[in-house]
């Protein structure tokens, strides 16, 4: 077994490629930061029914590697929306008023529900991988689809959205398969990554319920994962990567 640490290093640009901007501001105050938005940030609304946002105004390129597209519509799951609006680039509207932003607060007590697809523990493996670059989508979910249905993500029954326009389904079944579970695709930074194209992640992103997992999960996960796993751990808030290889034991006499 190897262990990997992949430090976060602070650098004057976001996770976007982009530099900041000199009139962002970082208000401090309290137990954490308040963000202001940046003039122009983009804007997303948030479903209730689909637990996902759905993209209005689109600002820089960071939507090259954020969201889902179905029908020519832009989706961000959960991670996506708390992440980006962390960094303050996008403002996530309530879904019954077109003035009112979601207040931070708010974003994080969904993630804290896990009822939307992501915990904490899988939020803070997304924002420790995006903060260094990293692609990221949800395991198993085509990042483009001209006729596939939207799906919630926190598993409940089949149903159909107000409007009749996407059919709600299971999306997790398929992927507790056993106590290791694989979470995200992990792609390499790449400035010329298209969601049509994406190819092979570099590795999946993977938990399990056992630290470290057990033989039995490891092979049954990887039989239905064709890229490298990688297994999160994650301790007083640092986030760990360990992967599993054969080794060949000579021979005794």
């Amino acid at each position: 077994m190897e262990k990997k640490d992949w430090e976060a290093s602070s650098s004057s640009e976001n996770e976007a490629g982009f530099a900041a901007d000199d009139d962002e501001e970082f208000h401090f105050g309290g137990s954490g930061p308040r963000l202001q938005f940046r003039v122009g940030s983009s804007k997303a609304r948030w479903i209730i029914e689909l637990g996902m946002a759905q993209v209005e105004v689109k600002k820089g390129k960071l939507w090259t590697t954020t969201g889902i597209i179905r029908s020519g519509k832009t989706y961000c799951f959960i991670e996506e929306a708390l992440y980006l609006s962390e960094i303050g680039e996008l403002q996530i509207l309530c879904n019954e008023d077109d003035e009112v932003v979601i207040p931070m607060k708010d974003l994080y007590e969904k993630i804290a529900e896990g009822k939307n697809g992501c915990c904490w523990e899988n939020y803070e493996v997304y924002k420790y991988l995006k903060g260094l670059g990293y692609i990221l989508s949800r395991h198993g979910v085509p990042w483009t689809s001209k006729d596939a249905a939207i799906t919630a993500p926190s598993g409940e029954e089949e149903s159909v959205c107000a409007g009749g326009e996407f059919t709600v389904t299971k999306l997790l079944r398929d992927m507790q398969i056993c106590d290791a579970r694989a979470v995200f695709d992990v792609y390499l930074p790449n400035s010329r990554f298209k969601k049509s194209s994406p190819g092979e992640p570099s590795f999946v992103a993977c938990f399990s319920g056992e630290s470290p997992p057990n033989k039995e999960d490891i092979k049954l996960l990887q039989s239905r994962v064709a890229a490298p796993l990688r297994f999160c751990h994650i301790a007083q808030g640092r986030v760990s990567f360990f992967y599993f290889s054969s080794i060949d034991l000579p021979v005794l006499p």
